[in-house]
């Protein structure tokens, strides 16, 4: 039987085991599973049964080669210096097992287009200019942005939502190549938001894909120069959701706290973000503006701020649909995309699929037929 040892390092990644902690679980020396991961050796079929349990991927995912050669180029982490390398490798395997899921559904729907400006020719030198070229270039002008998640994707970014299990893991972005073709996959985290704070990290995210696109290996740079690329992207955050002449213009009164909430319901930007950004603009000063945060504290809204509770997260809405569009037309089943995706050697659970694309649970399970609706067997009891 051919075993892909890459497979295996990769699954085991994904459910964030070290070598040692797999090699405990099916009763194997750490060394074996080393040998495996590396192809020196294959696993026993008893061995190979207690992987599959263990790891609760398919028989076939350990099988396969993979057809299409892709490659992780970055993967921007906002708290690469304080994670521990195995949760940002558990991580960083799910945007690339994202933007294949992506790539295979890209066959049957027309996505939009990736839309970016010339990345090569962006200086960082001016963030405010940097911001404002992308809004006219999106045709955005100076209006207040609704939704930040629904702009990545209608603009060809790749967006997901999932659980990253990890308090300092808020969102990151992934920059991966599949066949000469580059794909951004920006993935927000799901269980601690905010539809503000969701817009302002989807934004961030925008600010690495434009600001850094050209950075070799993020994993190199030294920390001061990480803190700075992390500065740049907030800083691109801020001038592209609240733009320089218009929300200054809104300024009519920033050193009262609660002149906020009624730009919080225009500019869907966090009340201390934009108190941050009034004095990025020089509208009030450094004093005033520690003023208005001790006046958040001591409002209990660092943590949370009037709206959050009752204004609705965004959530990337691209891979529902398609998959809805998809077993709508009766094109394919949602057991057929498995299927199929298993067919260009990426087997991959159901369950695993729609944690991965934010679905809803159950979505790509087999509708029951109505005939068998109602079908009840029962055990004979012995005579």
């Amino acid at each position: 039987m051919n075993f892909n040892g890459e497979r295996l390092k990769k699954s085991r990644i994904y459910r964030n085991m070290t070598i040692s902690e797999l090699a405990d679980k099916i009763g194997v020396t750490k060394q074996a599973v080393s040998q495996y991961e590396k192809g020196v050796i294959s696993p026993k079929p008893e061995v190979l049964f207690k992987l599959i349990s263990t790891l609760n991927f398919p028989m076939d995912f350990f099988k396969e080669e993979d057809l299409v050669n892709s490659k992780i180029e970055n993967t921007f982490f906002r708290a690469l210096l304080s994670t521990k390398n195995l949760d940002l490798a558990t991580q960083e395997v799910k945007p690339e097992i994202i933007v294949r899921i992506y790539d295979f559904l890209s066959n049957y729907l027309d996505f939009p287009k990736l839309d970016l400006p010339d990345l090569k020719n962006i200086e960082t030198k001016d963030i405010e200019d940097v911001a404002g070229m992308l809004r006219s270039y999106w045709k955005l002008n100076e209006n207040p942005i609704s939704n930040m998640v629904s702009l990545l994707e209608k603009k060809g970014v790749i967006v997901s939502s999932l659980a990253t299990d990890s308090h300092k893991i808020d969102a990151f972005t992934q920059i991966q190549t599949i066949a000469d073709m580059q794909y951004y996959c920006v993935v927000l985290g799901n269980d601690k938001q905010s539809m503000v704070r969701r817009a302002f990290d989807a934004a961030h995210e925008l600010g690495h894909i434009i600001l850094h696109n050209k950075l070799v290996n993020i994993k190199d740079l030294s920390k001061e120069e990480f803190k700075k690329i992390e500065k740049e992207a907030n800083q691109f955050a801020a001038a592209f959701l609240l733009p320089r002449n218009a929300f200054y213009a809104d300024l009519i009164n920033p050193t009262n706290l609660d002149s906020y909430l009624k730009l919080k319901k225009k500019w869907k930007v966090s009340i201390a973000a934009m108190v941050m950004r009034a004095k990025q603009l020089g509208r009030i000063s450094s004093k005033q503006y520690q003023n208005l945060m001790k006046q958040i504290s001591y409002r209990k809204w660092r943590r949370n701020e009037p709206y959050d509770d009752i204004w609705k997260v965004q959530r990337p809405q691209l891979f529902k649909k398609a998959i809805e569009i998809l077993i709508e037309n009766n094109v394919l089943t949602g057991s057929q995309i498995v299927m199929e995706l298993s067919k260009e050697n990426y087997s991959i659970k159901p369950e695993e699929i729609e944690a991965l694309l934010d679905l809803e649970p159950g979505t790509l399970k087999e509708k029951q037929s109505p005939d068998n609706k109602g079908l009840v067997l029962n055990l004979k009891q012995k005579r």
